[in-house]
């Protein structure tokens, strides 16, 4: 039983996105389960790479309103600029501080953006969209405030 109601679910989530993709250019998938610890909780878009361009990712405990509206300072950006590439950091077009990694690796694409690798390929790029902490800093720099900002570096997850 539990796995038909499975079935129902993943179908019901395939005929929603499928129903989002028809009237927007992309949609975002947020997965943010209490069982997960708070770093893995991510939203990642589904949609981008149908025009060639990466998808993105936000992982951790960013507000997922302010993520979402993040993703499309990083989208219009990214149209403007021409594109988007690996160590940019957009500036004032994003309404708080980042830097875009390039995380296409096969763990990323096949444990969290599944639903999009599924619909336009298992070589589409994606891109981590990394914020600061409350006092600017990224999580390469030593004094990063992990506790206080959680986030999985998706750039030193399994390749």
């Amino acid at each position: 039983m539990a796995h038909s109601e499975q079935d129902r679910a993943r179908s019901k989530l395939q005929g929603f996105l499928e129903d989002k993709l028809k009237w927007h250019d992309y949609t975002h998938l947020v997965v943010a389960d209490e069982d997960m610890d708070p770093a893995a909780w991510f939203i990642h878009t589904i949609g981008l790479a149908r025009a060639g361009d990466a998808e993105l990712i936000i992982t951790g405990t960013l507000d997922h309103a302010l993520a979402m509206e993040v993703i499309s300072d990083v989208v219009a950006y990214g149209r403007q600029a021409g594109g988007l590439a690996d160590d940019q950091s957009p500036g004032p077009a994003v309404r708080i501080p980042v830097q875009l990694r390039d995380v296409s690796t096969p763990f990323v694409r096949s444990q969290r953006v599944a639903q999009a690798s599924s619909r336009f390929g298992a070589s589409i790029r994606v891109f981590q969209i990394v914020w600061a902490d409350a006092a600017g800093r990224f999580p390469d720099d030593p004094a990063y405030d992990q506790a206080g900002s959680p986030q999985q570096k998706l750039w030193e997850a399994q390749t």
